[in-house]
């Protein structure tokens, strides 16, 4: 019986975290056996995973996780295990995906914890099409995509694009693509996909590196949104230094444990004294400041205050103006 991509998708992650979770000791073919008889993925209740499937889903997560799985003689048996020199690297990525499956087998395999855990709704929670984006970028294979942007009577668009990284955002995955009809790159919500199917023509994976290197000047995806609070990316908003006032012991610490953005820097804090009942710590970001930045900055109410620059500070603040006259 052929698999569908995404039941693929969630073996490789169940094997690459048995994998994982065995750390430098290792887990050797026949315990992986020994549990993939239990597994949820397991439905034909094979009593092991042929050796050829195997390799091939030892292929797949090395191809499309960037993660070299060795096998190493432990105590006189053979045994995989995650490589040393990937240990720490694409430690972020690896968590997501291994935190996401662990979550997504107790869910599926029933009883009283599926009960217990709750779940956000993602409405991007990609489906089949990351799994095929996925295996267009590895492949270097174009993409055909049937699209919609949220604006009111949109049109339904159909594309041809070049993959070049995949980026989740906010319960939102998103697709960074160079479409070659208009020359440039775009990002791409797969909640707004409509269909995605990987197409048999390749395309030069060295070139549109080059591009981006050369076009729009980074070295790595991650770079392309670096300056940039999420993925809404206006390059007519400029580059600045957004200072912010964080109110209250609570938001100064929120703000401490999760920083809003990569450059997030506390530069002065204050004491609590007889004249203030609550202290307050100023972050610089140094960022394009577009629309999603500042909602999420509004979305803490009296407890946040942008403080500079003045242009933005006034921006932000008639914003807060014309929020408080649809409640007088």
């Amino acid at each position: 019986m052929k698999t569908n991509t995404s039941s693929l998708m969630a073996r490789y992650l169940w094997l690459l975290n048995n994998i994982y979770d065995a750390g430098s000791y290792g887990i050797s073919r026949e315990e992986i056996n020994r549990r993939w008889r239990s597994c949820v993925y397991n439905e034909n209740h094979e009593r092991e995973i042929p050796r050829k499937t195997f390799y091939n889903y030892k292929r797949e997560i090395e191809n499309l996780f960037g993660i070299s799985l060795e096998v190493a003689r432990v105590d006189g048996h053979f045994r995989y295990r995650i490589a040393e020199e990937d240990s720490l690297q694409r430690a972020q990525v690896k968590q997501l995906l291994l935190n996401s499956l662990s979550i997504n087998e107790t869910v599926s395999s029933g009883g009283e914890m599926a009960d217990r855990i709750l779940l956000e709704d993602i409405p991007s929670s990609g489906g089949s099409a990351l799994g095929v984006i996925m295996q267009a970028i590895r492949a270097s294979r174009q993409l055909h995509i049937v699209h919609k942007s949220f604006k009111k009577d949109a049109a339904v668009h159909e594309s041809v694009v070049w993959p070049y990284c995949i980026k989740l955002r906010e319960q939102r995955w998103y697709l960074l693509a160079y479409k070659p009809q208009d020359g440039d790159a775009r990002v791409y919500g797969l909640d707004r996909i409509g269909q995605c199917n990987i197409l048999e023509e390749e395309f030069d994976a060295k070139w549109l590196k080059n591009y981006f290197r050369k076009e729009k000047k980074i070295s790595t995806p991650d770079d392309y949104f670096r300056d940039y609070y999420g993925v809404y990316i206006d390059e007519d908003v400029p580059l600045m230094d957004v200072t912010v006032r964080v109110f209250t012991e609570q938001y100064v610490n929120y703000f401490r444990s999760l920083p809003l953005h990569g450059s997030q820097a506390e530069v002065s804090q204050s004491e609590k004294g007889p004249d203030a009942s609550e202290p307050f710590s100023d972050f610089v970001y140094h960022i394009h400041p577009t629309i999603d930045f500042t909602r999420k900055l509004l979305s803490y109410g009296q407890f946040v205050k942008v403080l500079s620059p003045a242009s933005y500070a006034a921006e932000v603040g008639e914003m807060v103006r014309l929020a408080a006259e649809n409640y007088n």
